[in-house]
């Protein structure tokens, strides 16, 4: 099958007879009068064994039957009787996981979601900058339940801590920082607070205000606002969970110590690859803006925390080096949270102290699950579609891959056994929303990625509706299944699909 060979069918074929009688019933009329035909025919498919003396009919069908006959030899008959060309049959009927994208009305799809995204856009108001602020409020209510016991040792206590802390950081990125990033509250925002160029940049105090965790929000803002999202699946994109973690699919380990390899991972990615590789991103981009070149496969290559900190000549390469790298992205973080923060319990009881330290370190490695759990699963499994080249923003294809490249988790108050979303708004959908980082609308958020959290419950069941119409795959499943699907790619058990190249709109391809 194709989507698990990743070779591309033709689309279409030269359909060729088997045995020397198909390719007489294929050639020549039927009619009596044409034997003398058969028997031309007969002799330039067995030229060297009519050369041999075997020349009677009976003889030629007998050995014919295990040579396959070929156009060529048939051409080079000389006859007067006008001979039947190889004809040109139709596109194969397209079958399996990739039929619905032969069918696909690209235009219409496009016209459709772009309509409806319009329509999202311009219903944002006051209502939506609310909604922003209330998901605030939950958030800050976890760090300062974290903070407030971040000094006990006791276990229950240590839970509170580790729980409020972690999701803290957790939700203050992929809900808070994500969507603001974006711009989904540009126009909303009278305060120019929670816009894209007022949000976490700037200094290190707007950092600490607004989004503080190991990566630079400058850093992060070019790596997925920009490549991410633009080159979603593609060999361009810098978070291809399939190609970043080739070395793990290749190696050749039991599968169980694999997972257990992408466990560790899983606890410490952002301070070991995800803030080393955006800040790598972020020189590049100002690398390019200056003129300078720098290689593909440089661009794509893991730059992990070990060469950040002890490569001199990788970092050359972008522009950086173990002080500029410490100094600006990762060292504010673990200084202020992991020392400055707790600093003042040393005053009361030095143990307070080093029980903070303790349970801010194992709120970091929960945070890291978390985060990884509801971000790696997005766009990898066996169903998700990879693609070889580039697509025009806001096109039929663009908008495509957006729906075929991600997966939805469960969504609002969940979608009843007849395929029907329930209430999409209120306190129920909203906690659902919440533990899920807002990433479980991740199809709406790649269609449209600068709109509010708001306005994804709300395009949620209007998306499936349209994808359903036109048979493109919607794909919404629990993360833990995704994380299932996930874990099958990196420990090299199963691949992603490789778009069919036959299928593409050719006017909404990048050379």
């Amino acid at each position: 099958p194709q989507h698990r060979t990743g070779r591309e069918s033709p689309a279409w074929k030269i359909r060729r007879p088997q045995t020397l009688s198909s390719l007489l019933a294929f050639n020549m009329h039927s009619s009596a009068q044409h034997s003398r035909s058969l028997l031309l025919l007969a002799t330039a498919s067995l030229g060297n064994a009519l050369l041999q003396g075997h020349a009677t009919i009976a003889h030629v069908r007998s050995t014919t039957t295990r040579i396959h006959a070929r156009a060529r030899p048939v051409r080079a008959v000389a006859t007067s009787l006008p001979l039947s060309q190889p004809t040109l049959s139709p596109p194969p009927e397209p079958s399996g996981h990739d039929a619905w994208a032969a069918t696909l009305d690209y235009k219409a799809f496009r016209k459709d979601v772009h309509q409806l995204g319009t329509r999202l856009a311009n219903q944002q108001g006051k209502a939506d900058v609310e909604h922003l602020k209330r998901m605030i409020t939950w958030s800050n209510g976890f760090g300062l339940l974290g903070m407030a016991t971040m000094w006990m040792s006791h276990p229950l206590g240590r839970l509170l801590s580790i729980v409020g802390l972690s999701t803290w950081t957790c939700t203050r990125w992929t809900m808070i920082g994500h969507h603001i990033s974006h711009g989904g509250y540009n126009r909303q925002d009278d305060t120019g607070r929670f816009t894209t160029y007022g949000f976490a940049v700037g200094s290190v105090y707007r950092r600490f205000r607004d989004w503080f965790d190991w990566m630079l929000p400058e850093a992060w803002n070019v790596e997925h606002n920009n490549l991410h999202h633009y080159r979603l699946s593609e060999s361009g994109d810098p978070d291809l969970v399939e190609r970043n973690l080739e070395m793990m699919r290749d190696i050749r380990l039991p599968r169980t110590l694999k997972y257990v390899a992408v466990a560790f991972l899983a606890a410490m990615w952002k301070w070991y690859y995800y803030a080393p590789n955006t800040y790598k991103q972020l020189k590049i981009s100002q690398m390019r803006k200056e003129g300078k070149v720098v290689s593909e496969e440089d661009a794509h290559s893991a730059f992990v925390l070990p060469i950040a900190l002890f490569s001199k000549e990788e970092g050359k390469k972008f522009g950086t080096g173990p002080i500029d790298f410490l100094k600006n992205c990762m060292g504010p973080y673990l200084l202020i949270r992991f020392f400055l923060m707790p600093a003042p319990l040393a005053l009361i009881n030095p143990a307070f102290y080093w029980a903070a330290v303790t349970n801010l370190a194992l709120a970091d490695v929960l945070s890291n699950i978390h985060s990884f759990i509801i971000i790696a699963t997005n766009h990898c499994g066996n169903d998700m579609y990879k693609f070889a080249n580039s697509c025009t923003p806001r096109s039929g294809t663009f908008y495509m891959r957006a729906v075929t490249s991600s997966a939805n988790f469960r969504t609002s108050n969940g979608i009843d056994k007849d395929g029907v979303a329930r209430k999409v708004h209120g306190f129920r959908a909203d906690v659902n929303d919440f533990w899920h980082g807002w990433l479980n609308y991740q199809i709406e958020h790649h269609l449209w990625p600068d709109l509010s959290m708001l306005s994804y419950q709300k395009a949620q069941p209007l998306v499936r509706d349209i994808c359903k119409r036109y048979g493109v795959p919607y794909i919404q499943e629990s993360v833990w299944v995704r994380l299932v699907k996930t874990i099958s790619v990196i420990g090299g058990r199963s691949s992603m699909r490789r778009f069919p190249a036959e299928y593409n709109s050719p006017r909404d391809m990048i050379q």
